[in-house]
């Protein structure tokens, strides 16, 4: 059964298993109502289903909040046809939600141009509870190596209302402790998103960050990043996504983000050995320090291949 919804300015349509958002926009953001709604269908155990034209795209903060809602984009391509705006695979309407056309195959995504599609960086940092707290450094650092100039803004929603201040956003998130807290940064070309967990060891800050076109920069732009950061951050993986430029995800098939570099935090490395680090499987494996630095960019195995290799050789995760 569906019956619209009065009680949630976000959903458009609710059923006992989903709550459908429709957006009929250029660009979709991750809106406080957005984000209440995705909030809204966990507390419910129903899933968040927005729909959108084809030619809508997704903010970057709008798609991690899809990821971590397990919710999902469904874009409609007709009247009666309709697919997955992330996977790409025909989904068919039960009555209750979308789900996968039992009988469909997603379309084989093209080969990306070279220099196509942003860069995006994800940044580990673990702040013990015996330093003082100051979040926000690796966004500052990832901006600045990248475009020049420090983040625009933050806010805990889309568009981000807040001038940039790493003190703010340090203060605001150590109020709303022992919770974890995320927020929205945006800078030139960029956007993405801080995630703090306070934990017994201290705080976790994940930075997530989309942009700008690969093709705009230089592989020692990268380097230098990863040895800035590499006496802070306990894991940085630098990729490239073909399916976003300018920190907007279009419905287009892509392939997944291609991994360029995992930069191995002090930590890891010393707990097996600066030898054991040199040794990873990499095109190039370059000590910063007592970090490792391991591009992928080269040798006879895909850079998928490498990474997952990587992580094994270093006892990681399979998903950095």
């Amino acid at each position: 059964m569906v019956e619209q919804v009065t009680g949630h300015p976000a959903a458009d349509w609710a059923t006992a298993e989903a709550l459908i958002v429709e957006q009929s926009r250029g660009v979709v953001p991750a809106s406080s109502w957005m984000i209440d709604a995705a909030r809204s269908a966990l507390r419910s155990e129903r899933v968040l289903q927005v729909l959108t034209p084809e030619d809508s795209r997704l903010s970057y903060p709008m798609e991690l909040l899809l990821r971590d809602a397990a919710a999902e984009w469904i874009v409609q391509e007709d009247a009666d046809r309709f697919r997955d705006g992330i996977r790409g695979v025909p989904m068919t309407w039960t009555g209750t939600r979308f789900v996968r056309d039992p009988g469909g195959r997603a379309a084989t995504p093209p080969e990306p141009e070279i220099g196509s599609g942003d860069v995006e960086v994800r940044i580990t940092t673990v702040h013990p509870v015996s330093e003082p707290l100051r979040l926000g450094s690796a966004a500052e650092a990832v901006l600045r190596a990248f475009t020049g100039g420090a983040p625009a803004g933050w806010g805990d929603a889309e568009p981000v209302t807040s001038p940039w201040s790493a003190d703010d956003i340090t203060a605001y998130c150590r109020n709303r402790a022992p919770g974890r807290t995320q927020v929205v940064v945006a800078g030139n070309e960029a956007t993405g998103q801080l995630r703090v967990s306070p934990t017994d060891e201290g705080t976790i800050e994940e930075t997530k960050l989309s942009g700008p076109r690969a093709g705009t920069l230089r592989p020692d732009d990268v380097t230098a990043l990863a040895e800035q950061i590499s006496g802070s951050a306990r894991l940085m993986l630098a990729a490239v996504h073909p399916g976003r430029q300018g920190g907007l995800r279009s419905s287009r098939p892509t392939r997944p983000a291609l991994p360029y570099g995992l930069l191995v935090g002090q930590d890891i490395v010393a707990a097996r050995g600066v030898t054991h680090a040199e040794l990873a499987p990499a095109a190039r494996v370059t000590i910063l320090g007592s970090a490792a630095w391991c591009t992928l960019d080269g040798g006879r195995r895909p850079p998928y291949e490498q990474l997952a290799d990587l992580l094994r050789h270093f006892g990681l995760p399979d998903t950095p």
